[in-house]
């Protein structure tokens, strides 16, 4: 793997891991939460859409494509950390 794809899969893997942690406890309270939970599993799916085909793409032109797809992930995973902190 190129380091392009090395940063997404370590975005993916950390977005991921928030994503469960929040989804739980999403599910055992907090119903002010839900609403900002459903506007981040719309991102998170959009993400994943892209996330493949870049990585599978990647050795040949997804640098531009990477850095957007990178800044995605972050936002994503700042939007998961809030939550989160909800909790």
């Amino acid at each position: 793997m190129t380091e392009s794809t090395d940063q997404l899969e370590k975005i993916k893997a950390s977005v991921e891991q928030l994503r469960d942690e929040i989804k739980l406890k999403a599910h055992l309270g907090k119903a002010e939460a839900k609403e900002e939970l459903e506007e981040l599993e719309k991102k998170w799916h959009s993400f994943l859409a892209e996330h493949k085909p870049l990585v599978d793409e990647a050795g040949k032109t997804a640098a531009n494509a990477g850095s957007a797809l990178a800044l995605v992930g972050e936002e994503l995973k700042a939007g998961y950390e809030r939550m989160r902190k909800l909790f």
